[in-house]
């Protein structure tokens, strides 16, 4: 897959609104670190923003599409269109603040994603039940971001994102076998 990236406005918004507002003290510590290494308290916050955004974004369009193409595979008939919910992804990030070899801090941020994927206009081409080329196909890609704050398992993680558009790509552009 090449340059293949989900819409980071989104993202970037929801992350930035989750360090600032309603669950500011989880990434207090972590900031803390942040402006210790001379950033400042604005250049602080916006790594760690730029830092969560870049590293979700990443894990939700690699993981989106890798599921989706690993499903189309084990399909016998593959239509122009389709929809597809792939499982949810569980992104995290881990920040770990070293002096030397020795660990002097470390912490884990949890998201769940749900998402829907609509694939349009798609011909594919298929060797042995296995996809060896894409021709055409559209594919867009809604989600539901939440938080899960330090742990994966939280029955009830906060919301950040509902439904959103985070990707609209041309398969036969990005996808390369």
């Amino acid at each position: 897959m090449e340059h293949a990236n989900v819409n980071p406005e989104e993202i970037d918004k929801a992350v930035n609104d989750l360090v600032t507002g309603t669950h500011q003290d989880d990434f207090r510590e972590i900031g803390a670190w942040f402006v210790k290494t001379g950033l400042g308290e604005t250049g602080a916050r916006e790594k760690l923003v730029n830092e969560l955004s870049t590293r979700i974004s990443k894990e939700i369009s690699g993981g989106i599409v890798q599921v989706t193409l690993q499903e189309l595979e084990g399909e016998r008939e593959i239509k122009a269109k389709c929809e597809q919910q792939p499982p949810d992804l569980y992104p995290h990030i881990d920040f770990i603040v070293k002096s030397g070899a020795l660990d002097v801090w470390t912490t884990t941020y949890w998201f769940k994603v749900t998402s829907k994927v609509v694939l349009d206009n798609v011909e594919i081409t298929m060797k042995k039940n296995q996809i060896t080329g894409i021709k055409s196909g559209i594919m867009q890609v809604f989600i539901t971001l939440a938080y899960c704050g330090h742990d994966r398992g939280n029955p009830k993680p906060f919301s950040l994102l509902k439904n959103k558009k985070v990707i609209d790509m041309d398969l036969a552009k990005v996808v390369r076998f």
